[in-house]
């Protein structure tokens, strides 16, 4: 769990996301720099076999990770930017091994690039996505103290995540790449967590999706205001969130405007 406190700037929080995908990188680039899978280690030195599946690797976890997640949102969408970006890294890495390798065939190689280029980078964010999965997991074992009335309740089941000088009523939930920023009416937290587990964690809690990446509590929100279109939620905690075409019904049912 890493705690946010008041004045920490947004380009450190940025770091702590990027330690695991940067990990990730560095262990893959070292298992196929030695290795040289499909005929890099009799094509390239180990200096070029590192540099050549450095930059193929480093392109996928960087491209990917701002790429939607499969969270029950909006599956094809995320498929169909999944699809370009492996569609892309391929013609780029085409391009590529025409000016490095003689023997390349960029054209009939094509359709076999895709299937590579599409192994590798389900491999690299599967492990991200395996290592996200489980370390939630082993934050949250059960307590051993017997359970009262108000441990039940979810939103003190949630907010045991967060630091005691940070537990307060929920004001809103952003997701930041891997990592949710709860903030509540005593500060912010970052937790690691998926916001999908996260708004299932708080069923029953008065709070509503309002975007992809946004989940706000009913009683944080103290006013509404619209700008080219666009709805925006004015929070407690002076933050402006957006609201989505698909939540804007259920917002408005809410009395949120």
């Amino acid at each position: 769990m890493i705690r946010l406190k008041e004045g920490v700037p947004l380009a450190l929080r940025e770091k702590r996301s990027w330690v695991l995908p940067l990990g990730v990188w560095a262990l893959v680039t070292l298992v196929t720099g030695l290795a040289g899978p499909f005929g890099t280690h009799a094509a390239l030195d180990i200096a070029g076999r590192f540099a050549y599946w450095g930059a193929i690797v480093g392109l996928s976890v960087a491209g990917g990770t701002f790429l939607p997640g499969f969270d029950g949102r909006a599956p094809w969408s995320s498929l169909i930017s999944w699809t370009g970006f492996i569609a892309f890294l391929s013609l780029l890495i085409w391009a590529i091994n025409g000016q490095l390798f003689d023997s390349w065939r960029p054209v009939s190689m094509l359709g076999y690039l895709l299937v590579i280029v599409g192994l590798i980078v389900v491999a690299v964010h599967g492990l991200i996505w395996l290592i996200n999965f489980a370390r939630p997991a082993a934050a949250t074992l059960p307590q051993t103290a017997p359970q009262t009335s108000a441990q039940t309740d979810p939103q003190t089941r949630f907010l045991r995540r967060l630091p005691l000088a940070d537990r307060g009523p929920l004001v809103r939930i952003e997701a930041q790449d891997h990592y949710l920023n709860v903030v509540t009416d005593k500060g912010g937290s970052l937790i690691l967590l998926r916001l999908s587990d996260a708004v299932r964690e708080l069923s029953g809690t008065p709070g509503l999706l309002v975007h992809r990446s946004h989940w706000v509590a009913l009683q944080g929100v103290v006013a509404h205001r619209r700008e080219n279109g666009r709805d925006l939620l004015i929070m407690s905690d002076g933050a402006e969130v957006p609201v989505s075409r698909s939540n804007r019904a259920a917002a408005r049912d809410a009395g949120l405007f």
